[in-house]
């Protein structure tokens, strides 16, 4: 895997991150105080489109580990070794 996407996987990650600390303090709020139904759907919507990067960063993130590993018998397309 290349240096500029392991940058791009840990970008994401944290955008992913930021997401879910913004959305477990909107939750935090609707057990203190009474939240309107527009705001629980906006949490469900957000959950939703947070299991879904979740899982696509996992996924992408093994491909690339898959894809980088060097297979058996074959000579190193750096070093040719």
């Amino acid at each position: 895997m290349t240096q500029s996407l392991k940058w791009v996987f840990r970008l994401i990650f944290v955008v992913v991150g930021v997401e879910l600390a913004i959305v477990g303090g909107t939750v935090a709020g609707c057990f203190t105080k009474e939240c309107a139904p527009e705001t629980k759907d906006g949490i469900e919507r957000t959950m939703n489109s947070l299991a879904t990067k979740a899982f696509a960063l996992y996924a992408a993130e093994k491909a690339g580990a898959v894809g980088s590993k060097k297979k058996e018998g074959e000579p190193c397309p750096t070093c040719g070794l």
